[in-house]
């Protein structure tokens, strides 16, 4: 659930409402078996979960909050379209003219990978393997290279 944790780590950044007005949790968790070989070791499934943020007695603009929503998804979680991930869910409620409660609903999907370790508990295909957390790495510069003349 660490693109969760990312989303509402960002949140609490911007300032919108204080801390303790904001909250974050996840439900409805499942997982899709995939058990197939990958570089970073045994690609075991995909942990798939819905997550809710609750911003209370919030005061600012609701558009800036779906665009820094909508800014972080497109950054930091590009495989939305791959994964027929559905559009995030803003229910405001009105507390009176200028405060409301509002309610984010969105879907994440992230993958669960194993490593071969004779220590490790998980037994699969013959094998002992350890869990290996997966890290949201976000890259902040990259290079193009290629093999032959221009």
């Amino acid at each position: 659930m660490i693109k969760l944790q990312a989303l509402t780590a960002y949140l609490i950044e911007r300032q919108l409402v204080a801390t303790e007005q904001l909250d974050s949790w996840t439900e409805q968790v499942t997982l899709e078996l995939v058990w197939k070989p990958d570089v970073d070791g045994m690609h075991m499934g995909n942990m798939r979960y819905r997550a809710a943020i609750v911003l209370e007695r919030f005061a600012d603009h609701p558009a800036r909050l779906m665009a820094l929503v909508g800014s972080w998804l497109e950054t930091n979680d590009p495989g939305r379209d791959r994964d027929e991930l559905p559009a995030p869910l803003f229910a405001i409620e009105m507390l009176d003219n200028d405060l409301a409660d509002v309610d984010i609903t969105l879907e994440f999907v992230e993958p669960q990978y194993l490593a071969e370790d004779p220590a490790g508990e998980i037994q699969a295909f013959g094998k002992t393997w350890a869990f290996v957390p997966f890290d949201l790495w976000v890259a902040e510069r990259g290079e193009v290279a290629t093999h032959g003349g221009a």
